[in-house]
């Protein structure tokens, strides 16, 4: 299945240029075939387009950038993704740094009727700070380093039960979700939207992100949903596809979701409507 596979990988970014730095410097030593990246930009300014700028002769990188109109997550991810031509979607936080291993992991378990989501390791505001003005690269520790050399002071307390690198690292990984006789992968606190990759016939088949959905919130969980609803199952591809999650402060703007559609498959306004739309302005 990988041979056949085109990563897209669409990192979505909002006036970090620092943390969106550190994630494609880790992209960059990503092991295994080349993929594509977008960089998925809510309305940041020149920073972050000089960052884009460094790295786009380095990667296969392009930078989708909307005007800055409050948080529109769920309409910038269905924008990013008509800008990419890979068969299968990854959608990853501008400020959650991939392992080297990331993206060969992903390959590995994109299997027919599976999505994938992952695990991420919250990283203390003093040590993400380290890591932003080294920049440290914790994107090529080992899992023994995490588990063993790092203190605990470099962790936030932040769901503190999975937040331990034995768990997100595991020396030895025992299981994957996706065999027939493991359970299907519940993320920690149901967060999807810092890594989950997707086939794109998949992610056409629910429309995309409903974007409906705006402020903080709620667009990851509403897609898995749907795509559980249209059959598929939830995978984790193993401890190379944990992330680490660069502090921050709390979003700013909570999310308003939409009304729930009980049962549906398809996003009421997703990337359907937004290719209409964008046909109308041409």
């Amino acid at each position: 299945m990988s041979a056949r596979l085109k990563l897209s990988l669409i990192v979505a970014t909002y006036e970090r240029p620092a943390a969106l730095d550190v994630v494609l410097r880790a992209l960059f030593e990503q092991r295994g075939e080349p993929f594509e990246v977008v960089v998925a930009d809510d309305g940041s300014g020149e920073e972050t387009a000089e960052v884009v700028d460094r790295w786009v002769s380095r990667l296969e990188l392009s930078h989708v950038w909307l005007p800055n109109d409050g948080f529109r997550k769920a309409r910038l991810l269905n924008r990013a993704t008509l800008a990419t031509h890979g068969n299968y979607l990854v959608f990853l936080d501008g400020d959650c740094v991939p392992r080297r291993g990331f993206a060969d992991a992903v390959r590995r378990a994109a299997l027919p009727g599976w999505f994938v989501a992952s695990k991420r390791l919250h990283l203390s505001p003093r040590f993400s700070e380290r890591v932003l003005s080294g920049p440290l690269p914790v994107w090529r520790w080992s899992s023994l380093r995490w588990i063993v050399s790092a203190p605990r002071e470099l962790f936030t307390s932040h769901h503190r039960q999975a937040n331990r690198p034995g768990v997100l690292f595991p020396l030895r990984d025992r299981g994957r979700p996706w065999k027939p006789r493991e359970p299907e992968f519940r993320p920690p606190y149901n967060g999807y939207g810092y890594a989950l990759g997707v086939f794109r016939e998949d992610f056409e088949r629910v429309n995309g992100f409903d974007m409906r959905f705006r402020g903080w919130d709620g667009e990851d969980v509403d897609i898995a949903d749907r795509l559980r609803r249209a059959g598929l199952r939830c995978g984790w591809p193993g401890p190379d596809a944990s992330v680490v999650h660069l502090w921050h402060t709390p979003g700013k703007q909570p999310a308003s979701p939409p009304p729930r559609d009980a049962g549906a498959t398809e996003a009421q306004v997703g990337l359907r409507e937004l290719t209409q739309e964008l046909t109308r302005i041409r």
